[in-house]
């Protein structure tokens, strides 16, 4: 049974029958994505691929709030973004408007201070990120906001959505994603946002199509829509759905690197600076979970981590993408169960 199973589970099930581990599928009884594998007496139920027996509620949801999780990272010396948080109230509903003037003052408040360093530059130009705190997927982040009323006003049509907000710095750099197993770092990735190359013959809307079916096939969690993103990106670009770019013309489709979004994993994991593996694995410490992942800015993975900013910390990652990623794959499925039932 796929119908319903996310990817994730899918490799793990056929890299247990291959390890010899009994795989016990809880879907067909009980309508969710449940497996169980067992082992040398032990059983690990897991749930979507990546909640796991050994995933404690405190790190996770530790994690799930960025706020929170910056603001540990940053006490043990991390370097994060600085950025505000901000809360609609409790009595406030999607449709009434009491805490809107609240949340234009915050926007300005946070705005003013996140840009105050960009003195000798027009702050109409300094651009700050909007995003749920404790959110997945990419959903409703917002970059390249670059003034104080763009902010209330992303956050303002999202407030049924998400209640609580953080508003952030922007900074520049290769989106860098960083799997740990064990304490050890296994695998690293670029994440690039989606987009597609023109040939001088097919219009957009077609290399679009041609790029979401690859996005598809690799990993059916992912998917990539023509939304109001995209198509402000596109006529942005000078370009519209019916139109050929040129040859070799780069067409941006979405403004984050989120995979789920249609981005693309490139594998970096050999020539990351070897400097990135400590670097990882104290920040690992901190949370104390087998599964980890690492969500970082960084210049050059070239580089070492010590210019690197960390956006946040995943205790239940999606790592499948490593799997199908460019220039390199790995069998993290394999690593997972190893790292369960210590084989």
């Amino acid at each position: 049974m796929t119908e319903g199973r996310h990817a994730r589970q899918l490799h793990l099930m056929r890299a247990a029958s291959v390890l010899g581990i009994t795989v016990h599928d809880r879907m067909p009884e009980l309508g969710v994505d449940l497996v169980v594998y067992r082992h040398g007496g032990r059983s690990v139920p897991v749930l979507e691929g990546r909640y796991d027996h050994e995933l404690r509620a405190r790190d996770f949801f530790l994690t799930e709030d960025k706020h929170t999780t910056k603001l540990l990272l940053r006490e043990a010396g991390f370097t994060t973004p600085r950025g505000f948080a901000f809360a609609f109230s409790d009595s406030t509903s999607s449709d009434d408007g009491v805490d809107l003037p609240r949340l234009a003052a915050f926007a300005a408040e946070a705005y003013a201070a996140l840009t105050a360093h960009h003195a000798d530059v027009a702050a109409s130009v300094a651009p700050v990120v909007a995003k749920p705190r404790a959110g997945m997927r990419g959903d409703a982040v917002r970059m390249d906001l670059v003034t104080a009323a763009a902010v209330a006003e992303h956050i303002a049509e999202r407030r049924h959505l998400f209640r609580s907000w953080i508003v952030e710095e922007q900074v520049d750099g290769k989106d860098l994603r960083l799997q740990l197993v064990d304490g050890e770092l296994i695998a690293a990735c670029v994440r690039e946002p989606a987009s597609v190359t023109g040939d001088g013959r097919t219009p957009l809307a077609e290399l679009i199509e041609e790029h979401r079916a690859a996005v598809t096939a690799a990993n059916p969690d992912n998917q990539l829509i023509v939304d109001a993103e995209t198509q402000a990106l596109v006529r942005a670009q000078g370009l519209g759905l019916d139109d050929v770019p040129a040859t070799d013309r780069v067409v941006r489709l979405k403004r984050t690197a989120n995979l789920a979004k249609g981005g693309v994993a490139v594998d970096v994991t050999s020539s990351l600076h070897p400097d990135f593996g400590p670097w990882a694995a104290s920040v690992a410490e901190l949370f104390g979970t087998r599964i980890l992942a690492i969500d970082a800015l960084c210049v050059t993975p070239r580089d070492p981590p010590t210019a690197a900013t960390i956006l946040e910390v995943n205790t239940a990652p999606e790592w499948v993408h490593h799997t199908f990623s460019r220039e390199g794959t790995h069998d993290i499925a394999t690593r997972v169960l190893r790292s369960w039932f210590d084989l």
